[in-house]
């Protein structure tokens, strides 16, 4: 017999079928068959769904079952093929059915449903004659209720004892803390000759942890190991992060698996067993008490802190970004506990962006929360600091951070126009008109009206022709939108009206009318921001100009 280790490159190639790697060979298809297709009322037939290239966890929907029960399954298995360096793969769905009475059968369309694909087999067809057409095998013939119809195919089936199957369940740490990430394998180790089936009988599972799977390689090789000094062929069947939820001894569950493999080579008739996993135990300790600014982060985490435009405008607004960033327990962080802030700034709930993966290292990546800030008044204010912390699961102990101060310069806004009042030109008329009705000498001159009278008539001709078209023009102004420009993108025409909502907000907010339109104001902003900050500035041009629309009716109001 060959040695382990020189059948290690065959065994490779062999046990990806056990594996739930996604091979760069086909697009997903789904193969649907029903054998026999003449059967007796007495017999059974096998109906498979079989999914080549699958993705995720396949969902099959069977479809309407025309003069055709189900009377066991599925029971699931799978295939494997190597052509020319190329792998596929194929999961398969075996059901038993049995006629209701004699005459014509059916079943489908069938659908599988694997995630947001969608694929669809055309229905098949049978025949149902009376009696029994089957051989007399025993195996062909309906199984009696509770019994399933491949259980006598395994017991058939023993190990050889020349060869040694295991499946194993290996853990990086069997002591952490609280929060700590630990990572879970699900190996098969194997002295056979090749291993070319492989069915899930109880998967892994891991109640009291939060577990994320990593998805498996594209290219799947073993490694040989010594485990009690046999030499093994070990492959990765399954790789899950876990975090734990509870302090305490946490089970990592037993996990079960049916495989098919052949003892000597790839030619030797195939045998099938059931292994199964020891179940593990982890210690979990508690951490210590948490200081102020803790929000949940545990690893090799750190916080920055961004402020961004560092100056604006009166009226405008700023976003505070803080992001945490390493490996760690990304996913379970709270936003932080403390934000650097000013007592005359006004926030709003800050909003999330996540660059998170989970792969062979672990959890590793990037959450940031941006928090939208207004000042109240102008010049230059100071925001922070703040302190938030992290729990370092290798020194067992808290470091803390100091976020801030961030400086951010408001200018104040544009002097409003002082309105000119327009001079009365009376005077010069006033002469002519002296010269050519001069009064005679012989008649004393016509009483006029006192010089204070043509003072205050200047005055209220002032008032009238500057004063109040300057009122009229600066209420405008308020309650105005600022012109849309060429070529300006969504996001940049949603922080112009952002702008023009806060300068509104700023002169009706202490009146009662702002009071009753305060929660449509604040919905209308949540709204702005979404357009400004949305993940990829997809196009929003119809929803900016609806948002334009709905801020001219507020401002109206």
């Amino acid at each position: 017999m060959r040695p382990p280790s020189a059948l290690a490159p065959r065994l490779a190639g062999v046990l990806l079928a056990a594996v739930a790697a996604t091979a760069a060979a086909a697009e997903p298809s789904l193969e649907l068959s029903l054998e026999p297709r003449r059967f007796g009322i007495e017999d059974v037939a096998r109906l498979t769904v079989r999914i080549v290239e699958p993705e995720g966890n396949p969902v099959v929907d069977l479809g309407e079952l025309v003069n055709l029960e189900v009377v066991s399954g599925p029971s699931t298995g799978t295939e494997f093929s190597w052509v020319n360096g190329v792998a596929t793969r194929a999961t398969s769905f075996s059901y038993v059915v049995q006629g209701r009475e004699v005459g014509q059968a059916s079943v489908g369309p069938v659908r599988v449903v694997m995630g947001a694909l969608e694929l669809e087999a055309e229905a098949v067809s049978a025949e149902v004659v009376p009696g029994s057409v089957a051989p007399d095998r025993g195996a062909a013939r309906r199984p009696p209720l509770g019994v399933d119809p491949f259980d006598d195919f395994f017991q058939r089936r023993q190990p050889s004892r020349s060869a040694r199957v295991e499946l194993r369940q290996l853990l990086d740490r069997r002591e952490a803390v609280l929060g700590q990430t630990v990572t879970a394998v699900v190996v098969l180790d194997t002295t056979a000759g090749g291993v070319d089936g492989f069915e899930w009988v109880a998967p892994p599972t891991y109640p009291g942890w939060w577990a994320q799977r990593v998805d498996p390689p594209q290219r799947v090789t073993g490694e040989v190991v010594e485990v009690d000094g046999v030499r093994f062929n070990r492959f990765e069947i399954a790789r899950h992060v876990l975090v734990p939820l509870k302090a305490g001894e946490l089970a990592v569950p037993a996990a079960g698996a049916r495989i098919g493999f052949r003892s000597a080579s790839l030619f030797a008739p195939q045998q099938v067993v059931e292994r199964s996993s020891p179940e593990l135990t982890v210690s979990v300790a508690p951490r210590p008490p948490a200081p102020a600014g803790f929000s949940g982060a545990v690893g090799d985490l750190g916080y920055s802190v961004a402020l961004d435009p560092e100056a604006i405008d009166f009226g405008e607004s700023a976003v505070v970004t803080i992001t945490l960033a390493g490996t760690g327990n990304l996913p379970l962080v709270e936003p932080p506990a403390a934000w650097p802030g000013c007592g005359d700034c006004e926030s709003y709930p800050p909003e999330e962006e996540s660059a998170v993966e989970v792969d062979t290292r672990g959890v590793h990546g990037s959450r940031s929360w941006r928090t939208t800030v207004v000042p109240r008044s102008a010049g230059v204010l100071e925001l922070g600091p703040v302190e938030l912390a992290v729990f370092d699961p290798a020194a067992r102990r808290y470091r803390r951070q100091s976020l801030g101060p961030l400086t951010l310069t408001v200018a104040p806004p544009a002097a409003t126009p002082v309105p000119v009042a327009a001079a009365a030109a009376t005077g010069a008329g006033s002469g002519a008109g002296a010269a050519e009705t001069a009064p005679r000498p012989e008649q004393p001159p016509a009483a006029g009206p006192p010089p204070w009278a043509w003072v205050v008539g200047a005055l209220a001709a002032g008032l009238l022709v500057g004063g109040v078209p300057s009122l009229l023009l600066a209420r405008r102004r308020r309650a105005g939108l600022p012109p849309r420009r060429a070529g300006q993108s969504p996001a940049e025409r949603a922080r112009e009206l952002q702008v023009a909502l806060e300068r509104w907000w700023l002169d009706v907010r202490d009146s009662a009318r702002g009071a009753r339109l305060e929660e449509e104001m604040r919905e209308l902003r949540r709204e702005l921001e979404a357009v400004r900050f949305a993940p990829g500035r997809a196009d929003h041009s119809e929803t900016v100009a609806d948002l334009e629309e709905r801020l001219r009716r507020l401002m109206r109001r």
